[in-house]
């Protein structure tokens, strides 16, 4: 029943993947039915008019979570998933593509906010980060079977066919989930707490086995966006927003969405070639967020987002040196399989740390009561710096080229290593409270960061010894006092 629910759950993720990824070989069919350009305004527009209304779905997910919850959220994203997929499968103008990529947009905002949230709530904590990374797995195995599906279809299908086919295609997973919703996905055991709901809570504590031992039962969730700014909340929401920040910032998505393009400019000038480059590209990124499956819980988050950082920093340089020199005469053909290689060694380094971490710390760092509102705001800072990143990233290809476009990209990976070493830190092991206890403690004692902390089997250097116990373990405002409603 575990893993029933993760899968369902996570086909939220496999929506998220897909409509991002679908428009890169759709958009290599669609630019002659529409007559655009590779490096127009309106190209780039209709890759990031998704990404704006993702912005506009997170910021709405804090209030949808918190009020009605976290499943009639993602069951919302649904609906939008499969609205905005049928109208881009029927558009006959550009405009309609713009509308149905808005309000495709929009799911994707309200499921990638919700959905880490709800597998962070739903989980044991041993197996918390497994299960979120899993929902990346979702999205990166979604990229990849869009790349596999747009290329058939593309290639193997009438020209106005294909990418009406990809684009529809959107709608079946958003129904599917719909449904496991309704028939048997159940509320997260926190969101019923917060409403005071103990029996059901409790009934779904022991289903997955859930420590909610130290719950506040009837403590409301806030969706009031100044209680981020408190002390105790400014360093894990500035930690939560910077690595989201950083994953965009660091190119991931400029190869999702503009591989056929950059595959182009690298010299693949045969036709199909650069939609096909895709789909190994694409494989690659899935595998490598399933090795992050299996040793987040067992590495740490922390680890996992070192190892991956020094590797793209490294990986870029060398996309940047192999950038400057692709049309030299005496690079002309080795020079686009070497960059294609780098490009491969960069996603295996990017999926299982830069790429799934920011997520896993999205759905564990803030308290229960600002979870929403926090992931909302930390989702936001993803996907306003994806729009940028995709809207800007054509112009700045065709103005200065592959090399310098990459030296961009370095620079912004340079800056990812140094906040990891200095502000990650580690909170594999521990339960949701007692991760919440740590940054209070370390907010009231005046430290720099949280202590490093690496599992419910190993001390943590928690900086009590300086807070007086009333301040880390206080009564409520509203006079609710902890509660043991479920330990596991």
């Amino acid at each position: 029943m575990y893993w029933r629910l993760i899968i369902f759950a996570a086909l939220g993720g496999f929506l998220f993947g897909y409509e991002t990824s679908v428009i890169n070989g759709a958009l290599f069919q669609m630019k002659d039915y529409f007559d655009l350009s590779e490096h127009s305004w309106t190209y780039g527009l209709i890759v990031s008019i998704a990404i704006v209304g993702a912005f506009v779905g997170s910021f709405a997910s804090s209030f949808i979570s918190a009020r009605w919850g976290r499943r009639s959220c993602i069951a919302l994203a649904d609906v939008f998933f499969t609205l905005g997929s049928l109208l881009m499968a029927f558009a006959n103008h550009v405009s309609l593509i713009l509308v149905g990529r808005l309000i495709v947009g929009f799911g994707i905002g309200l499921s990638s906010a919700t959905i880490p949230v709800y597998l962070a709530e739903i989980t044991p904590a041993a197996s918390r980060g497994a299960a979120i990374v899993f929902n990346n797995v979702s999205i990166t195995g979604a990229q990849f079977i869009a790349s596999v599906v747009t290329a058939l279809f593309v290639i193997y299908t009438e020209p106005n066919l294909g990418w009406r086919l990809a684009l529809g295609l959107g709608a079946v997973p958003s129904l599917i989930q719909l449904v496991a919703l309704l028939v048997f996905l159940p509320e997260t055991p926190r969101w019923y707490l917060a409403y005071g709901r103990v029996e059901e809570a409790n009934r779904v504590a022991s289903a997955f086995n859930i420590d909610i031992g130290e719950c506040t039962e009837g403590e409301k969730l806030v969706t009031d966006f100044t209680a981020l700014l408190t002390k105790t909340m400014r360093k894990r929401l500035f930690l939560g927003c910077m690595l989201h920040v950083l994953q965009q910032t660091s190119g991931i998505n400029t190869l999702m969405y503009y591989s056929t393009v950059i595959m182009s400019d690298a010299g693949f000038k045969d036709k199909n070639m650069p939609l096909l480059m895709f789909i190994p590209l694409a494989g690659v990124n899935t595998l490598f967020s399933v090795f992050g499956v299996f040793t987040v819980d067992k590495w740490g988050r922390r680890s996992l987002l070192i190892i991956s950082s020094y590797g793209c920093l490294a990986v870029t340089i060398a996309m940047t040196v192999i950038g400057f020199y692709l049309h030299e005469d005496a690079m002309a053909d080795s020079g686009k399989w070497a960059f294609f290689s780098m490009m491969c060694l960069y996603l295996m380094f990017f999926a299982p740390g830069l790429g799934a971490m920011p997520w896993v710390v999205l759905g564990e760092v803030f308290p229960t009561k600002l979870r929403t509102s926090a992931a909302s705001v930390a989702t936001m800072c993803n996907w306003g710096s994806n729009a940028l990143v995709s809207l800007v990233f054509p112009s700045i290809l065709g103005a200065i080229g592959v090399g310098g476009t990459f030296a961009i990209l370095c620079g912004c990976i340079a800056i990812a290593v140094a906040f990891i070493q200095i502000f990650m830190v580690e909170t594999k092991g521990l339960s949701l409270e007692e991760i919440e206890k740590i940054f209070d403690a370390a907010a009231n004692s005046g430290t720099s960061q949280p202590p490093s902390c690496h599992g419910a089997n190993e001390p943590c250097n928690e900086p009590e010894a300086n807070v007086p116990r009333s301040e880390v373990d206080t009564e409520l405002p509203s006079g609710e006092k902890k509660c043991d409603a479920h330990r596991a």
